[in-house]
């Protein structure tokens, strides 16, 4: 295992140091389980704690790397997407990683971070959407758009992001031919603009797409406003301007929710 990415990919120094000290106990063991996880068995790591699945990730992002290099995308796109392993890891107090079923996207060349957005090839089999409102059917292939959490969600950046997702999988995937952009998120959810100004960033972001239908489940907003659900509105943390506006709005009656969207590629 090459110590030299654990570097580059840019998780504490508390941590690096636990996840290098483990590869030297357990080199075999660590190279072993990144093969599997590589080729698609990410149950190898369901029974394993969290600091071997970090170890075994950056294992196999090394693969990752070389198949980056085979496609001829360029270095900066892999450390900008593997950069989710370091907001994963402060997720979940820089114990390791405990999502890795999400960073197998990433480890297996389906999503890539281009600019603010991260983008996914999706091929829609999802049977709890209802496609009478949607522009395309069931198992048509898309892009599906991901918003990571981090940076300000920045008009511009988005669309230059997703401006340059277009051109991106024309040059690296043309046989992934897709005609939409699709997103499912609590950021599109059509009543945002009860709490929300019109001149927010989300509300702006929104703007970016056809909201084909919303959907009055809370749970990804919350988390995503608040951290966590409470079982009283009235015990909401209130520390910025957009929990302030989204806990009046709940404790008023109104609920969060997500919407269905779609920019045409």
């Amino acid at each position: 295992m090459q110590f030299e990415l654990i570097d580059k990919i840019d998780i504490s120094d508390e941590l690096k140091l636990k996840v290098t000290d483990l590869v030297r106990e357990n080199e075999v063991g660590i190279l072993r389980l990144s093969k599997k996880f590589y080729c698609r068995k990410p149950n190898c790591l369901k029974f394993k704690d969290d600091l071997t699945r970090l170890a075994v990730v950056l294992a196999a992002a090394e693969k990752t790397l070389i198949k980056y290099k085979e496609l001829g995308i360029e270095e900066k796109i892999f450390f900008d997407t593997m950069d989710d392993i370091r907001i994963w890891c402060e997720n979940n107090s820089d114990k390791g990683l405990s999502n890795y079923r999400w960073i197998k996207n990433h480890i297996y060349c389906e999503l890539f971070n281009i600019g603010r957005l991260q983008f996914q090839l999706y091929k829609c089999k999802n049977k709890t959407l209802n496609y009478k409102k949607l522009p395309f059917k069931y198992g048509e292939k898309l892009i599906y758009v991901h918003i990571p959490q981090g940076e300000k969600l920045n008009f511009d950046d988005c669309v230059e992001s997703i401006n340059e997702a277009g051109c991106f999988f024309a040059k690296y995937f043309p046989k992934h031919k897709f005609n939409y952009f699709f997103c499912e998120s609590w950021l599109l959810y059509e009543n945002n603009k009860y709490f929300m100004s019109s001149e927010s960033n989300i509300i702006k972001f929104q703007s970016l797409f056809d909201i084909a239908y919303s959907l009055n489940l809370d749970s990804q907003g919350i988390e995503r406003i608040f951290g966590k659900k409470e079982k009283d509105a009235h015990c909401y943390k209130q520390e910025t301007s957009l929990q302030k506006a989204a806990k009046e709005y709940m404790l008023n009656g109104g609920k969060l929710g997500i919407g269905i969207g779609c920019i045409k590629a």
